[in-house]
């Protein structure tokens, strides 16, 4: 049995592609459905978070108040942490026991419906990903409209998860939802399709019946065969054949026999021969194989991890102190490289930069006649990104991880980190493995393995330069 993840941002339609997988007949595992039931009155999940939170989050019916307890996790992200730790053992023991069922029940495939599929984990146990997704600006208008928030309200929840382009990017499949009802099915149809035809060949073959002859045992005499009244008699018996039947000899033989150890050695060399050749044939094919796969997989990274702006990159990391790939990493992850593109949120440019901060910077860059405009520049928009990068590293102590994540989160947020030692040790770094889960954690470990990327394909001859900016390890 094939399990297949179903994930997807809040309200980019994952209930719809449910919906038309359990009409067809395919058990879905909803995460969401699960949990209300663990947290329904009289769930085995009550109990445990009444303990942790407080009576005044249950409802006079034994059950989650759902509503008040959202305001909370979806505002303090330590809340939320504590409530996924009460969860996390009830869901993934529910979880578990119904693939099991699924398993019982010989259904090909299985699939599990998780908005948090990636940030709990639980895509280990998929063998493929299906994701879907929907614009920012899209995704933000169908759930003001579902569940009546505000804007504000709204942006909290989608920030506080992983974005709907991130999701995308962690997935094999990609369903697009921003077209019509019938586009959505019929992508899902055609999924389907494919799964089931890998379900089809990866099942064992039967062996082909043998013929009835060669399955009796060499023990089992057979039946000798009756001669046919119309069989030859054999002619060779008694009979003396005719000198036109015997084997003529050679006219002339030949005037000499070669040398057994001559004919041996012959053969010998022309085995070796006929080895050798062959061993260079299947040699020069694996080469030449080998060869086209690294140009395919570096064709792959061209394409995965483009470069441009070499030159405003190198200008603007010399000029505020940072390392070269470092900048590429964070424009890959900001907007890969697109200078006209503007989130939902209203950041804008290369380095995604808000209309309050870039206007904060213009003014101390000192740079007259600014306008937000601007920032579509691309030597304008990684400029001012550099200076807020270095700005950072001095607020941080030039720790990169903390440079990274407040690029994304928000001083303050980093702030709050490093006063929890839970976070960090020392008050001033912070460590990666040791980070809460999230969209920023996200963030900064792809940060980090692009940085190594883009400093071994496109700045491998500027070390000097990353010995005086600031460069993120590995975590």
């Amino acid at each position: 049995m094939r399990i297949i993840g179903i994930t997807g941002s809040i309200a980019c339609g994952k209930t719809t592609v449910s919906r038309e997988l359990i009409r067809q007949g395919f058990p879905v595992i909803d995460g969401d459905v699960i949990a209300r039931e663990l947290t329904s009155s009289r769930g085995p999940a009550v109990e445990s978070i009444r303990s942790a939170f407080g009576d005044r989050f249950i409802s006079p019916d034994g059950s989650l108040n759902r509503r008040l307890m959202g305001s909370l996790v979806f505002s303090d992200p330590a809340a939320r942490e504590r409530l996924d730790q009460v969860m996390a053992p009830f869901l993934h023991r529910s979880i578990m026991d119904r693939i099991e069922e699924a398993r019982v029940s010989g259904s090909p495939l299985c699939f599990l419906d998780m908005p948090l599929l990636y940030e709990k984990g639980y895509d280990r146990f998929c063998d493929t990903v299906w994701c879907v997704w929907l614009p920012e600006d899209m995704q933000l208008q169908r759930l003001m409209k579902r569940d009546g928030f505000s804007r504000e309200e709204a942006l909290s929840r989608m920030r506080a998860v992983m974005s709907s382009d991130q999701k995308a990017d962690l997935s094999p499949v990609v369903i697009d939802n921003s077209g019509s009802v019938e586009d959505t099915l019929s992508r899902v149809s055609g999924l389907l399709e494919t799964e089931l035809s890998r379900t089809r060949s990866s099942a064992r073959r039967r062996r082909a019946p043998a013929d009835y002859a060669d399955e009796v045992p060499a023990s089992v005499s057979r039946p000798a065969p009756v001669p046919s009244r119309m069989s030859v008699p054999d002619l060779s018996v008694g009979v003396e054949r005719p000198d036109s039947f015997r084997r003529k000899p050679a006219a002339r033989k030949a005037s000499w026999n070669l040398p057994r150890w001559i004919s041996v050695s012959l053969i010998a060399l022309a085995a070796v021969l006929i080895l050798s050749l062959t061993s260079q044939l299947l040699m020069n094919a694996y080469l030449d194989r080998q060869y086209k796969t690294h140009i395919e997989e570096q064709q792959a990274i061209d394409r995965k991890y483009p470069i441009n702006y070499t030159n405003y990159i190198k200008k603007s990391a010399s000029e505020f102190n940072l390392s070269p790939p470092l900048i590429a990493a964070v424009i890959m992850n900001e907007s890969s490289y697109r200078p006209e593109v503007e989130s939902g949120v209203g950041a804008r440019g290369l380095m995604q930069l808000m209309p309050d901060t870039a206007e904060w910077i213009a003014h101390k860059l000192r740079v007259d006649n600014y306008s937000f405009e601007l920032l579509k520049d691309p030597a304008t928009n990684i400029r001012f990104g550099c200076w807020y990068l270095n700005y950072l590293g001095s607020l941080f102590n030039n720790d990169p991880l903390c440079v990274v994540c407040a690029y994304h989160a928000g001083q303050g947020e980093i702030n709050g980190w490093l006063a929890n030692p839970l976070y960090s040790s020392d008050g001033k770094t912070l460590n990666y493995a040791s980070l809460p889960e999230g969209p920023t954690k996200l963030y900064a470990g792809k940060v980090i393995r692009d940085y190594g990327i883009y400093k071994a394909k496109y700045f491998t001859q500027d070390n000097s330069s990353d010995s005086s900016g600031s460069a993120p390890s590995a975590p």
